[in-house]
């Protein structure tokens, strides 16, 4: 399986906008509130991925009474609209990043815990295996990938060379 290299680091993604973010909520019949636009604020200032007690916590600075109830809404309804994507960490916690892409997916630095998006995932034979193994007709999937990030590779690198 050949996976085609099409990642967005973080440094060239398009910043992320919660007036934006705000008027899909808009434009999907979702109101405008202040505790919404706290947790927008929250995703936009916490850039990467973040958890929802994170989010829970950033938002607060916007909207002191903002509730834990109104942050998992909020982030349910970001999903269905396709504007954030839920991730799984080692920890076995959830955390929640911004969807740049249509169709895209996320790398998870398994050393600081940095998501970054990319497009591409090439798994047609995959897919067409799984299905003739299992008789399930696939309607989506899922790919999230673990490593470390080029910083923490480098600090590695540097930290073995000292080593010897």
């Amino acid at each position: 399986m050949k996976i085609e290299n099409h990642f967005q680091f973080e440094s060239n993604q398009t910043p992320l906008d919660p007036a934006g973010m705000l008027a899909a909520l808009l434009e999907a019949g979702y109101s405008n509130t202040g505790a919404r636009r706290a947790v927008l604020a929250a995703i936009c200032q916490t850039g990467g991925q973040a958890s929802p007690a994170d989010l829970l916590a950033v938002g607060r600075q916007f909207h002191p009474r903002l509730g834990q109830v109104t942050v998992y809404r909020t982030l349910e309804i970001l999903q269905a609209l396709g504007l954030v994507r839920k991730l799984h960490s080692d920890a076995g916690c959830h955390a929640y990043a911004p969807a740049t892409h249509d169709h895209g997916h996320h790398i998870i630095c398994q050393g600081c815990q940095r998501a970054m998006e990319f497009e591409g995932c090439d798994i047609a034979a995959v897919v067409t295996s799984v299905e003739a193994q299992t008789g399930f007709q696939v309607q989506s999937h899922w790919l999230e990938m673990f490593g470390l990030c080029p910083g923490l590779r480098i600090a590695d690198c540097h930290l073995s060379f000292a080593r010897r």
